[in-house]
């Protein structure tokens, strides 16, 4: 059976300061886009993984997922899995975490263990930081660090046309992390006319991430890039802490045309995609979104050499 493992973007991110086990307390809402990875998976004897070679079978998040649901279920089974990367390292989209909420997801109903999402929360939060997120279907907002989540609902739709900017760096989280002050924590009140604005989809007025100015001093390049795009009156904002940047409009053409620019001046791929509102941990796809609107994926144009 082959399953998709969607990449998010941050809407927004607010960070706070760092915790005593190392990480930083944040808020943040994302949702998911329909630029995936994927994941074929089969009942075996044992568990067989089959991933790039980049990746080291140690820290192959879908491997450690594999694994901890064999023991947190006591299933004395495997499964042969063979994931087909799109999503690249170090975009700040969260390719990993995804692809091991859909082994878990993809496990429990192969294996018909009919776990609850409270159940596969428990078994994310031991892998990583975003993987809850992609347990739960459509947006939500995360804290803690990352892990405690509560689903967001929408009270119109909108189309919005998501434009994907990808400039071929991989970003280490945890070096820009480590290079960002600490900061604080929005107030309830602020948070709750955030998540309003969220609901009504009214999203370039939440657009935010604290992790901007310290990716910017490292990576000078991006955020040259985030002023061509607001010079084309679009709303850019890094993903997550880099390297992918992301402009959203309800006017396609504008964004297929700010595609073209980016390709054809600066030489980096784009993917212009929709919002995807995901399968909850069943695997049933829910009514809103219900999955990729549309998708395309656009290589620089051979006449341009990057600059």
């Amino acid at each position: 059976m082959e399953f998709k493992a969607p990449a998010k973007i941050n809407l927004f991110l607010n960070i706070g300061k760092k915790r005593e086990d190392s990480f930083h307390e944040l808020l943040t809402i994302m949702v998911k886009v329909s630029f995936f990875d994927r994941i074929e998976i089969e009942e075996a004897g044992e568990i067989e993984i089959d991933a790039p070679e980049w990746i080291p079978l140690k820290d192959n998040l879908v491997n450690k997922a594999a694994r901890l649901f064999f023991k947190e279920t006591g299933i004395k089974k495997g499964c042969r899995i063979r994931l087909k990367k799109n999503i690249p390292p170090g975009a700040g989209l969260g390719g990993g975490s995804s692809d091991a909420a859909a082994t878990l997801k993809a496990l429990n109903r192969i294996f018909n263990t009919d776990l609850p999402t409270e159940k596969l929360e428990e078994m994310g939060a031991k892998l990583g930081s975003d993987i809850n997120f992609f347990l739960h279907k459509g947006g939500c907002l995360a804290s803690g660090r990352g892990d405690r989540i509560t689903p967001l609902s929408l009270h119109k739709k909108t189309d919005y046309t998501i434009l994907l900017i990808d400039p071929s760096l991989n970003i280490s989280t945890k070096k820009i992390y480590k290079n960002y002050p600490e900061g604080r924590l929005t107030q309830n009140k602020d948070l709750d006319n955030i998540i309003k604005k969220y609901e009504n989809m009214d999203w370039p007025l939440i657009l935010r991430n604290d992790l901007e100015e310290t990716v910017f001093k490292l990576y000078p390049s991006l955020k040259e890039l985030k002023v061509r795009l607001e010079n084309r009156g679009l709303y850019p904002l890094l993903s997550g802490s880099g390297s992918f940047m992301f402009a959203l409009s309800n006017d396609r053409g504008l964004m297929e045309s700010a595609s073209e620019t980016v390709r054809s001046s600066l030489g980096f791929k784009t993917h212009i995609v929709s919002i995807f509102a995901g399968e909850s941990p069943n695997g049933k796809a829910p009514p809103f979104g219900g999955g990729i609107c549309r998708f395309e994926s656009c290589l620089p144009s051979q006449a341009f050499s990057r600059r």
